[in-house]
């Protein structure tokens, strides 16, 4: 299986400067605030800025991804002050084998990449002490599935109900929360990847006053979306904890 992606890596060069994915991964670092140091599995940790941004938190990161394409960049964009904190490695989530288990196991936009995700997801929960956390976001609102989502290889987008059940068919979670993020962003979503077949504008980088009013406009829309759940959103955040058995 091929598992570089050019469309994905354009977007992953520019992730750092991505409000739409900051302002999730802001949501996930308030879950663990207060927790640290966690011992953390990032699968799927592309070019590594989330991995970054949990380590200056105080965690210790591990980052795994197929694609070696993704960890040489993620290896290459490591601030020296972290290296002691982050390191990488090119795996499947299928292929990882870890010697001992960690606090807690992320997947930020990566079950929707993978054809069988309820095996994928009992895969992850394993690297998972008991009562350790497993964090995921994924795509959400099947309606919005179009340009995008087959640039960047998706199987599917999820709703709250399929993504609810597929955590309880595993059997191995207890439920902390499960949210929906970016209802504001729902009509341009359809518009560009559903009508239009063009690549999301928030993906965009450069310089220039339109882009940096962009960037101001789209920060201040997801500063709200950060703290009030919607009853809908483009991707949906779940937060769980492993089952002691």
């Amino acid at each position: 299986m091929e598992h570089f992606n050019q469309y994905q890596y354009d977007d992953l060069v520019n992730r750092e400067t991505d409000v739409y994915a900051n302002a999730k991964y802001e949501i996930i670092l308030r879950y663990l605030r207060g927790r640290t140091p966690l011992r953390i599995l990032n699968a799927g940790c592309g070019s590594g800025d989330f991995s970054f941004l949990l380590a200056v938190a105080g965690h210790i990161i591990v980052g795994i991804d197929p694609a070696k394409e993704y960890i040489d960049l993620a290896k290459r964009r490591t601030p020296v002050e972290l290296s002691g904190r982050c390191s990488f490695q090119v795996s499947s989530i299928e292929g990882f084998v870890s010697a001992e288990q960690f606090d807690c196991v992320i997947a930020t936009d990566v079950l929707e990449h993978i054809k069988d995700d309820a095996v994928a997801l009992k895969k992850l929960v394993q690297f998972v002490r008991a009562d350790g956390d497993v964090i995921i976001t994924v795509p959400a609102l099947p309606v919005l599935f179009g340009y995008h989502d087959e640039q960047l290889r998706h199987f599917r987008r999820y709703t709250k109900k399929s993504l609810r059940r597929l955590v309880e068919q595993s059997g191995l979670l207890q439920l902390k929360k499960l949210r929906y993020f970016g209802f504001t962003l729902i009509p341009i979503c359809w518009l560009y990847s559903r009508l239009w077949r063009k690549p999301y504008p928030v993906a965009s980088s450069g310089k220039g006053i339109g882009v940096l009013l962009r960037k101001l406009i789209l920060g201040a829309i997801m500063a709200y979306d950060r703290f009030v759940p919607m009853p809908l959103g483009t991707s949906l955040i779940f937060w769980g904890s492993k089952k002691i058995i």
